[in-house]
Protein backbone atom coordinates (compact mmCIF):
# COMPACT_ATOMS: atom_id res chain seq x y z
CA UNK A 1 0.00 0.00 0.00
CA UNK A 2 0.96 3.52 -0.60
CA UNK A 3 2.10 6.12 1.13
CA UNK A 4 0.06 9.49 1.72
CA UNK A 5 2.54 12.10 0.54
CA UNK A 6 1.62 15.00 3.35
CA UNK A 7 3.65 18.41 3.33
CA UNK A 8 4.07 19.90 7.41
CA UNK A 9 5.36 23.52 8.28
CA UNK A 10 6.58 24.00 11.57
CA UNK A 11 9.35 24.94 13.53
CA UNK A 12 11.86 22.56 14.59
CA UNK A 13 11.27 21.80 17.42
CA UNK A 14 13.10 18.79 20.19
CA UNK A 15 9.97 17.14 20.51
CA UNK A 16 9.71 17.13 16.31
CA UNK A 17 12.77 16.41 15.49
CA UNK A 18 12.23 12.58 15.60
CA UNK A 19 10.01 13.19 13.21
CA UNK A 20 12.19 15.12 10.83
CA UNK A 21 15.11 12.60 10.96
CA UNK A 22 12.47 9.63 10.66
CA UNK A 23 13.25 7.90 14.19
CA UNK A 24 9.31 8.20 14.18
CA UNK A 25 7.51 7.88 10.71
CA UNK A 26 3.27 8.37 10.84
CA UNK A 27 1.59 4.85 10.48
CA UNK A 28 0.60 4.86 6.41
CA UNK A 29 2.11 8.99 5.95
CA UNK A 30 5.23 9.65 4.27
CA UNK A 31 5.69 13.18 5.96
CA UNK A 32 7.67 16.05 4.30
CA UNK A 33 8.45 18.64 7.36
CA UNK A 34 9.27 22.38 6.74
CA UNK A 35 11.43 23.57 8.95
CA UNK A 36 9.35 27.26 9.28
CA UNK A 37 9.26 30.03 11.85
CA UNK A 38 5.50 30.96 12.59
CA UNK A 39 5.51 33.67 10.35
CA UNK A 40 5.78 31.12 7.51
CA UNK A 41 4.28 28.58 8.57
CA UNK A 42 1.08 30.00 10.61
CA UNK A 43 0.40 32.73 8.65
CA UNK A 44 0.37 31.15 5.03
CA UNK A 45 -2.02 28.42 6.58
CA UNK A 46 -4.52 30.70 7.39
CA UNK A 47 -4.60 32.80 4.79
CA UNK A 48 -3.96 30.53 1.80
CA UNK A 49 -4.16 26.71 3.67
CA UNK A 50 -0.47 26.52 1.94
CA UNK A 51 0.48 22.96 3.72
CA UNK A 52 -1.11 19.92 4.21
CA UNK A 53 -0.34 20.30 8.19
CA UNK A 54 1.29 23.31 10.14
CA UNK A 55 1.59 24.61 13.33
CA UNK A 56 -1.06 27.05 14.13
CA UNK A 57 -1.73 29.64 16.65
CA UNK A 58 -4.53 28.66 19.37
CA UNK A 59 -6.12 32.34 19.58
CA UNK A 60 -6.20 32.56 15.74
CA UNK A 61 -8.17 28.84 15.54
CA UNK A 62 -10.15 29.05 18.47
CA UNK A 63 -11.45 32.32 17.02
CA UNK A 64 -12.25 30.87 13.52
CA UNK A 65 -13.57 27.62 15.14
CA UNK A 66 -16.11 30.00 17.13
CA UNK A 67 -16.89 31.75 13.64
CA UNK A 68 -17.27 28.50 11.77
CA UNK A 69 -14.48 29.61 9.33
CA UNK A 70 -11.95 27.03 10.25
CA UNK A 71 -10.92 25.65 7.21
CA UNK A 72 -8.61 22.99 9.06
CA UNK A 73 -9.08 20.75 12.18
CA UNK A 74 -6.88 20.24 15.25
CA UNK A 75 -5.17 17.60 17.23
CA UNK A 76 -3.90 18.16 20.63
CA UNK A 77 -0.62 18.13 19.82
CA UNK A 78 0.58 21.15 21.55
CA UNK A 79 4.01 22.20 19.95
CA UNK A 80 4.50 25.61 22.10
CA UNK A 81 3.63 26.54 25.77
CA UNK A 82 5.06 28.27 28.25
CA UNK A 83 4.33 30.39 31.60
CA UNK A 84 3.49 33.80 30.73
CA UNK A 85 3.94 36.04 34.18
CA UNK A 86 7.53 36.42 32.96
CA UNK A 87 6.34 38.21 29.58
CA UNK A 88 4.96 41.83 30.86
CA UNK A 89 7.39 44.83 30.98
CA UNK A 90 6.53 48.37 32.36
CA UNK A 91 8.15 51.61 31.82
CA UNK A 92 8.98 52.58 35.68
CA UNK A 93 8.69 56.22 34.83
CA UNK A 94 5.23 55.75 34.40
CA UNK A 95 4.23 55.38 38.29
CA UNK A 96 3.75 51.34 37.58
CA UNK A 97 4.37 49.45 40.22
CA UNK A 98 1.57 46.57 40.41
CA UNK A 99 -0.85 45.36 38.20
CA UNK A 100 -3.59 47.80 39.38
CA UNK A 101 -1.48 50.58 37.67
CA UNK A 102 -2.26 49.87 34.62
CA UNK A 103 -5.35 50.72 34.12
CA UNK A 104 -5.63 53.94 32.28
CA UNK A 105 -2.29 53.33 30.66
CA UNK A 106 -1.16 52.14 26.88
CA UNK A 107 0.23 48.47 26.38
CA UNK A 108 1.59 47.09 23.30
CA UNK A 109 1.67 43.59 22.13
CA UNK A 110 2.88 42.22 18.69
CA UNK A 111 -0.78 42.03 17.67
CA UNK A 112 -3.97 41.91 19.73
CA UNK A 113 -5.09 38.43 18.50
CA UNK A 114 -1.91 36.91 19.66
CA UNK A 115 -1.93 33.52 22.14
CA UNK A 116 0.70 34.92 24.59
CA UNK A 117 -0.86 38.22 24.60
CA UNK A 118 -4.24 37.00 25.35
CA UNK A 119 -3.02 34.52 28.36
CA UNK A 120 -1.14 38.10 29.61
CA UNK A 121 -4.52 40.48 29.74
CA UNK A 122 -6.57 37.11 30.85
CA UNK A 123 -4.63 36.67 34.22
CA UNK A 124 -4.53 40.79 34.38
CA UNK A 125 -8.47 40.34 34.39
CA UNK A 126 -8.68 37.07 35.73
CA UNK A 127 -6.00 36.94 38.86
CA UNK A 128 -5.29 40.71 39.26
CA UNK A 129 -8.67 42.45 38.71
CA UNK A 130 -7.61 44.76 36.20
CA UNK A 131 -10.52 46.44 33.59
CA UNK A 132 -9.05 45.84 29.84
CA UNK A 133 -11.45 48.33 29.04
CA UNK A 134 -9.89 50.69 31.12
CA UNK A 135 -6.12 50.12 28.66
CA UNK A 136 -5.64 51.46 25.86
CA UNK A 137 -4.22 48.23 23.78
CA UNK A 138 -1.97 49.08 20.98
CA UNK A 139 -0.40 46.70 18.52
CA UNK A 140 2.72 46.86 16.28
CA UNK A 141 1.36 44.80 13.61
CA UNK A 142 -1.88 45.11 11.06
CA UNK A 143 -4.87 42.02 11.56
CA UNK A 144 -7.75 41.01 10.16
CA UNK A 145 -11.01 42.76 11.75
CA UNK A 146 -11.46 41.59 15.54
CA UNK A 147 -15.64 43.21 15.76
CA UNK A 148 -14.47 44.28 19.28
CA UNK A 149 -16.94 46.51 21.03
CA UNK A 150 -16.20 50.14 21.40
CA UNK A 151 -15.13 49.86 24.82
CA UNK A 152 -12.41 48.42 24.59
CA UNK A 153 -9.84 50.60 22.96
CA UNK A 154 -7.24 49.01 20.67
CA UNK A 155 -5.10 51.07 18.01
CA UNK A 156 -2.07 50.04 15.56
CA UNK A 157 0.49 51.68 16.42
CA UNK A 158 2.44 54.34 13.53
CA UNK A 159 4.97 52.65 11.51
CA UNK A 160 8.15 52.92 12.15
CA UNK A 161 12.01 51.54 11.79
CA UNK A 162 11.87 50.93 15.88
CA UNK A 163 11.39 47.65 17.79
CA UNK A 164 8.74 47.24 20.24
CA UNK A 165 11.01 47.27 23.23
CA UNK A 166 12.90 50.61 21.74
CA UNK A 167 9.19 52.28 21.54
CA UNK A 168 8.59 51.18 25.33
CA UNK A 169 12.08 52.88 26.18
CA UNK A 170 11.33 55.63 24.42
CA UNK A 171 7.67 56.56 25.98
CA UNK A 172 5.37 55.67 23.20
CA UNK A 173 3.24 53.20 25.39
CA UNK A 174 3.66 52.15 29.39
CA UNK A 175 4.02 48.53 29.25
CA UNK A 176 4.63 45.73 26.80
CA UNK A 177 3.80 42.00 26.19
CA UNK A 178 6.88 40.35 24.98
CA UNK A 179 7.23 36.45 24.80
CA UNK A 180 10.98 36.47 25.50
CA UNK A 181 13.73 38.95 27.56
CA UNK A 182 14.45 41.19 25.00
CA UNK A 183 18.30 41.92 25.88
CA UNK A 184 18.34 45.03 26.21
CA UNK A 185 16.05 44.65 29.34
CA UNK A 186 18.28 42.85 31.51
CA UNK A 187 19.86 45.22 34.34
CA UNK A 188 17.88 48.18 32.54
CA UNK A 189 17.52 51.33 34.80
CA UNK A 190 13.55 52.08 34.08
CA UNK A 191 12.39 49.30 32.16
CA UNK A 192 11.68 46.30 34.50
CA UNK A 193 9.37 42.90 34.56
CA UNK A 194 5.61 44.05 36.34
CA UNK A 195 6.34 40.65 38.69
CA UNK A 196 9.88 40.56 39.46
CA UNK A 197 9.04 37.15 41.10
CA UNK A 198 7.70 35.91 37.86
CA UNK A 199 8.92 32.72 38.20
CA UNK A 200 7.82 31.81 41.41
CA UNK A 201 4.35 33.06 40.57
CA UNK A 202 4.23 30.85 37.61
CA UNK A 203 5.10 27.72 39.89
CA UNK A 204 2.26 28.96 42.18
CA UNK A 205 -0.50 29.38 39.20
CA UNK A 206 0.20 25.68 38.27
CA UNK A 207 -0.11 24.95 41.80
CA UNK A 208 -3.30 26.39 41.94
CA UNK A 209 -4.48 25.93 38.34
CA UNK A 210 -2.78 23.12 36.89
CA UNK A 211 -2.54 25.24 33.91
CA UNK A 212 0.84 25.15 31.22
CA UNK A 213 -0.46 27.59 29.03
CA UNK A 214 -0.49 26.77 25.22
CA UNK A 215 0.53 28.38 22.52
CA UNK A 216 0.43 26.83 19.77
CA UNK A 217 -0.80 23.43 18.46
CA UNK A 218 -1.25 20.85 15.13
CA UNK A 219 -3.71 21.39 11.96
CA UNK A 220 -4.88 19.36 9.36
CA UNK A 221 -6.12 20.95 6.18
CA UNK A 222 -9.96 20.03 6.18
CA UNK A 223 -9.94 18.77 2.62
CA UNK A 224 -7.24 16.12 3.62
CA UNK A 225 -8.88 15.15 6.84
CA UNK A 226 -12.59 14.57 5.28
CA UNK A 227 -10.59 12.53 2.24
CA UNK A 228 -8.25 10.64 5.00
CA UNK A 229 -10.02 10.91 8.45
CA UNK A 230 -7.19 8.31 9.72
CA UNK A 231 -4.75 11.02 9.20
CA UNK A 232 -5.44 12.87 12.44
CA UNK A 233 -5.08 9.40 14.71
CA UNK A 234 -2.19 8.66 12.60
CA UNK A 235 -0.51 12.05 13.51
CA UNK A 236 -1.17 12.04 16.79
CA UNK A 237 0.37 8.80 17.94
CA UNK A 238 3.49 10.28 16.08
CA UNK A 239 3.69 13.27 17.88
CA UNK A 240 3.80 11.01 20.74
CA UNK A 241 6.00 8.58 20.27
CA UNK A 242 8.40 11.91 18.73
CA UNK A 243 8.01 13.88 22.03
CA UNK A 244 8.51 10.36 24.11
CA UNK A 245 11.97 10.56 22.62
CA UNK A 246 12.73 14.09 23.25
CA UNK A 247 11.66 13.14 27.00
CA UNK A 248 14.57 9.74 26.88
CA UNK A 249 17.29 12.22 25.55
CA UNK A 250 16.78 14.53 27.98
CA UNK A 251 17.39 11.73 30.69
CA UNK A 252 20.76 11.12 29.36
CA UNK A 253 22.71 14.23 31.33
CA UNK A 254 25.95 12.48 32.44
CA UNK A 255 28.77 11.47 30.11
CA UNK A 256 26.29 11.37 26.97
CA UNK A 257 24.57 14.25 27.67
CA UNK A 258 22.64 15.51 24.14
CA UNK A 259 22.12 19.02 25.07
CA UNK A 260 24.49 21.58 26.57
CA UNK A 261 23.11 22.98 29.34
CA UNK A 262 24.82 22.51 33.19
CA UNK A 263 22.94 21.06 35.65
CA UNK A 264 20.40 20.00 33.39
CA UNK A 265 19.34 16.83 35.40
CA UNK A 266 19.41 19.06 38.52
CA UNK A 267 17.24 21.61 36.50
CA UNK A 268 14.62 18.17 35.10
CA UNK A 269 13.97 16.95 38.29
CA UNK A 270 12.79 20.42 40.03
CA UNK A 271 10.85 21.07 36.72
CA UNK A 272 8.95 17.02 37.02
CA UNK A 273 8.29 17.56 41.03
CA UNK A 274 6.36 20.97 40.26
CA UNK A 275 4.67 19.86 36.91
CA UNK A 276 3.92 16.89 38.06
CA UNK A 277 6.10 14.21 36.94
CA UNK A 278 7.57 12.81 34.03
CA UNK A 279 5.00 14.17 31.25
CA UNK A 280 5.05 17.68 32.25
CA UNK A 281 4.74 17.98 28.28
CA UNK A 282 1.01 16.34 27.56
CA UNK A 283 -0.40 16.03 24.48
CA UNK A 284 -4.28 15.13 24.46
CA UNK A 285 -7.77 16.77 25.58
CA UNK A 286 -8.14 15.18 29.24
CA UNK A 287 -4.70 16.46 30.72
CA UNK A 288 -5.04 20.14 28.31
CA UNK A 289 -8.70 20.52 29.22
CA UNK A 290 -8.74 22.95 31.80
CA UNK A 291 -6.16 24.70 29.98
CA UNK A 292 -8.02 24.65 26.72
CA UNK A 293 -11.09 26.00 28.41
CA UNK A 294 -9.58 28.42 30.21
CA UNK A 295 -8.18 30.24 27.61
CA UNK A 296 -11.56 30.16 25.42
CA UNK A 297 -13.15 31.73 28.54
CA UNK A 298 -10.45 34.41 28.66
CA UNK A 299 -11.40 34.93 24.71
CA UNK A 300 -14.67 35.18 25.55
CA UNK A 301 -13.76 38.04 28.10
CA UNK A 302 -12.05 39.86 26.16
CA UNK A 303 -14.86 39.76 23.31
CA UNK A 304 -12.63 38.01 20.11
CA UNK A 305 -14.96 34.91 20.60
CA UNK A 306 -18.97 35.61 20.90
CA UNK A 307 -20.17 32.01 22.01
CA UNK A 308 -19.24 29.15 24.71
CA UNK A 309 -16.47 27.09 22.66
CA UNK A 310 -16.65 23.56 23.76
CA UNK A 311 -12.46 22.32 23.68
CA UNK A 312 -13.92 19.25 21.96
CA UNK A 313 -14.89 21.16 19.41
CA UNK A 314 -10.88 22.09 18.25
CA UNK A 315 -9.83 19.04 17.37
CA UNK A 316 -10.68 15.41 15.14
CA UNK A 317 -13.26 13.20 16.51
CA UNK A 318 -11.02 10.34 16.58
CA UNK A 319 -8.06 12.38 17.95
CA UNK A 320 -10.11 13.29 21.87
CA UNK A 321 -9.25 10.14 23.60
CA UNK A 322 -5.56 10.42 24.44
Amino acid sequence: MSQLALTMACLDYDRVKPLMTGAVTPDGIDLNILTLSADYSVWPMIRHQEFDVSEMTLASYAVQCARGEAPYVGIPVFLARTFVHAGLFVNMRCGIREPKDLSGKRIASGQYLMTFAGWVRGILQNEYDLDLSKVEWCTGRPEAPLNLPPQMQVSLLPESKLLLPDRLEGGEFDALIHPRIPDKFRNHDFIKPMFPNARQLEIDYFARTGIFPILHLVVIKREVYANHPWVASSLLRAFVKARDICYRDLNETLEGSRYTVPWLDAHLEEVRNQLGGPDFWPYGLKRNRMALETYIRYLQQQHLIGRALGAEELFAANALEY
